[in-house]
């Protein structure tokens, strides 16, 4: 299909994203042009999903179709954090080598630019960069290609740090689509730290497409602290073979709309994941946590926990699935949405899901919505503490709990310390 016969069909922001293809640098393998060429003919047959999707029912990319959507030429200066250690740095998508730092690496441990990695292993990524099923945001991603990492991590234990940052500015609004591919074999251990930010107007579209082979483990810590006019989307991936652990970390703060999907198959016997999020939304913006987590072998074990605090008209989502398929008898699968709403006009959407179609499980799900403990309030404001420091006192107990599991990791401290910049804005309460 043409994009002349698509264009007409498509929201102006999906027209725009598939207009800017022909800014796309030539000079592909084959594959590779043959695989942009492909995702981009199924992003224009659906363009941008909407809420006529069952899974899009609560967040909607409208907004995007009034803003002058560019894809990013260079990779602008950018000031980064520099997280200690190992690190891969990107501005606007694109690989930034003068701040990263990935020499002395252990034996074992590959940790390349994508762009690097087209060059140096393309074969180990072709079956990895793959998104037929994964929708049309993975599609677009697939079109693009921006940057991102590679990394695999064979029999080593190690921590690695990924560092976006975005740098929009003026009328435009920049859109780049990152993509990471982790493979952890033979019972290493990785523990990834990764933080998404920036200033200015932008479109982020994340995809990390991840594989922890039998007996390994990987932690996944994730700062999310975009500017404010930010759209962010992300989709990650997981496939975890017999006796591997994925454990995952998220703390979300700031952006515009964020929408963070993660998908997840336990499949090996023994597999194991854990999910932990925080999302803290004020001045009305929108967040959206989506995930499915599908046991498909014997005796597999899922946790997932997610809280967060509302204030100022914003909006969350939260959309939360266990399916255990048929035959994965034993599999243990317990998940809770937690919300405290702290001023009128908020409002969350929560939908915890259960399928079960194998024998002898346990599994159990639930959500609560609510305000802050009155008595509580009252205990900590009789005892001196001003008002607005006893909410602050109150969310972040609430909200913090949830990285317990993980405060042995490095990079929790970091999320913890996000949780209480947002309360240092906290406003008196009604």
């Amino acid at each position: 299909m043409s994009t002349q016969q698509i264009l007409p069909e498509l929201s102006p922001a999906s027209q725009a994203l598939v207009a800017m293809h022909g800014g796309v640098p030539s000079g592909d393998a084959d594959w590779l042009a043959a695989l942009r060429a492909d995702a981009l003919a199924r992003f224009g047959q659906t363009g941008l999903p909407t809420p006529k999707l069952e899974d899009w029912k609560y967040t909607d990319l409208k907004a995007l179709n009034g803003a002058n959507l560019v894809r990013p030429v260079d990779a602008p200066a950018a000031n980064f954090g520099g997280q200690a250690g190992h690190r891969l740095c990107f501005a606007d998508g694109r690989y930034v080598a003068a701040a990263s730092k990935v020499d002395d690496l252990p034996g074992g441990v590959t940790f390349l630019s994508l762009s690097e990695a087209f060059m140096d292993m393309p074969d180990v990524l072709r079956s990895h960069l793959e998104t037929a099923d994964a929708g049309a945001l993975a599609d677009l991603n697939a079109a693009y290609l921006d940057g991102g990492a590679v990394i695999i991590v064979d029999g080593a234990e190690v921590t690695l740090a990924l560092e976006f940052l975005a740098t929009g500015e003026g009328s435009q609004m920049s859109a780049f689509h990152p993509r990471n591919i982790v493979i952890v074999k033979n019972g290493a251990q990785l523990t990834l730290l990764e933080s998404q930010g920036g200033g200015g107007v932008y479109f982020a579209n994340h995809v990390t497409s991840i594989a922890v082979e039998d007996g390994g483990r990987l932690n996944h810590v994730k700062a999310f602290n975009h500017s404010s006019e930010a759209f962010h989307t992300s989709l990650t991936q997981v496939h975890i073979g017999a006796d591997g652990y994925y454990g995952s970390a998220v703390l979300d703060t700031d952006g515009k709309l964020l929408r963070n999907e993660i998908r997840i198959e336990l499949a090996g016997e023994g597999a194991e994941t854990s999910l932990a999020g925080a999302y803290l939304a004020r001045g009305g913006r929108h967040t959206d946590h989506t995930t499915r987590i599908d046991h498909l072998a014997a005796n597999t074990t899922s946790r997932q926990i997610f809280r967060g605090a509302l204030d100022g008209k914003a909006r969350a989502v939260f959309q939360g699935n266990i399916v255990v398929a048929e035959g994965a008898d034993g599999s243990d699968g317990r998940l809770a949405n937690n919300t405290i709403m702290l001023s009128e006009g908020c409002e969350i959407d929560t939908k915890p899901q259960l399928e079960i179609y194998a024998d002898e499980v346990k599994c159990a799900h639930g959500s609560t919505v609510g305000e802050l403990d009155d008595e509580a309030l009252f205990y900590l404001r009789s005892r001196g503490v001003p008002e607005t420091q006893a909410r602050a006192m109150l969310v972040e107990g609430f909200v913090a709990t949830v990285f317990d599991e993980f405060d042995s990791l490095e990079g929790v401290q970091q999320l913890r310390d996000g949780i209480a910049d947002w309360l240092a804005g906290l406003e008196p309460g009604a």
